[in-house]
């Protein structure tokens, strides 16, 4: 029996209704934000979207509706329900699990502990931040099409995904609407080397002071901890007293010169009349592009009363 796609509508308020916000923003249709939320807006933008694609304008995004939007495959409806009794049954094959370091914009991928490929990645923004904590992919999807790019894991029940993208320059920045968006050649090489089941650790990779102790944990190696610290490995091995760059879970190191990085601080404005990208960017001492990536904008094309998130450092 087919899988039946998954159905977006009013009310809904999972990660893809985020998704769909994105794909018509990029395709020129106007919202306020993208906040995951299915609401007024988002549902008259889909009628406008079905109605100019000679579809019937409902406004619920069916799986016809997706393939005209988004030119690729829909997800879903239902959460892949295997994939950890098939990864507990082949103990003897080589474990690999992903870990996705926020603060630094990178995806790792371990196998048996060790780093097999560290990949850039795109985060969520501040108003729809990519979760932290322990979880595992749940379901995969070839050419979902859109801002999805090539390729779709999810690892929330929410439907948080590792995904593709169309929007290449986006990569290293917190801009998405809390995914982890990969350039299309990576996430296909990811996709086809991870199954459902594999486990995602994503952590913050927060500083702690210079000085401060720091436990080891699986898959940790002085380059990693030293690149998310912002320090050496030989400062490392110097401060520890350590012969060679071998480390184990649970070590306590101390880490020597880490410096902790200065978070990007966000203003909240109502565009007043008059406003544009450019005069806002030249007030608040930044750059239009840093203020587009912050707002998910695709086009420089404000209106007045539109909230917008501007980055006080300049820099995202």
């Amino acid at each position: 029996m087919p899988e039946q796609p998954l159905v977006l509508s009013r009310g809904m308020t999972i990660v893809p209704v985020g998704n769909l916000q994105e794909q018509l923003s990029f395709l020129g249709f106007p919202l306020m934000l993208v906040d995951n939320i299915f609401g007024d807006k988002t549902e008259a933008a889909v009628r406008q979207f079905q109605a100019g694609a000679g579809l019937e304008p409902t406004g619920v995004v069916d799986g016809e509706t997706w393939r005209r939007m988004f030119g690729g495959e829909p997800l879903s409806a239902e959460l892949s329900k295997t994939g950890e009794g098939d990864r507990k049954q082949e103990t003897n094959s080589p474990q690999l699990f992903i870990r996705i370091v926020l603060s630094l914009r990178r995806l790792l991928l371990f196998e048996d502990d060790n780093l097999v490929a560290n990949y850039p990645v795109a985060i969520g923004k501040p108003t729809t931040p990519t979760p932290a904590g322990e979880f595992m992919i749940i379901d995969k999807l070839l050419n979902p099409g859109g801002v999805f790019g090539t390729r779709w894991m999810a690892f929330t029940e929410r439907r948080h995904g590792i995904h593709g993208t169309n929007q290449p320059d986006c990569i290293g920045y917190a801009v998405s609407n809390g995914c982890v968006r990969m350039f299309n050649e990576n996430v296909e090489e990811l996709f086809d080397r991870v199954s459902v089941g594999t486990r995602v650790i994503v952590e913050t990779g927060a500083v702690i002071p210079p000085g401060g102790d720091y436990v080891v944990q699986p898959g940790d190696t002085l380059y990693l901890i030293a690149l998310r610290f912002d320090t050496t490995v030989e400062a490392l091995m110097r401060v520890n007293n350590l012969t060679s760059d071998l480390i184990f879970p649970g070590q306590i190191l101390q880490i020597a010169g880490a410096v902790p990085p200065s978070p990007i601080q966000f203003l909240t404005i109502s565009v007043s009349p008059g406003d544009t990208l450019f005069f806002l960017a030249q007030r608040y001492n930044t750059t239009v592009e840093a203020i587009m990536r912050a707002n998910d904008l695709n086009q420089d094309i404000i209106y007045p009363g539109q909230i917008l998130l501007i980055p006080a450092t300049g820099v995202l």
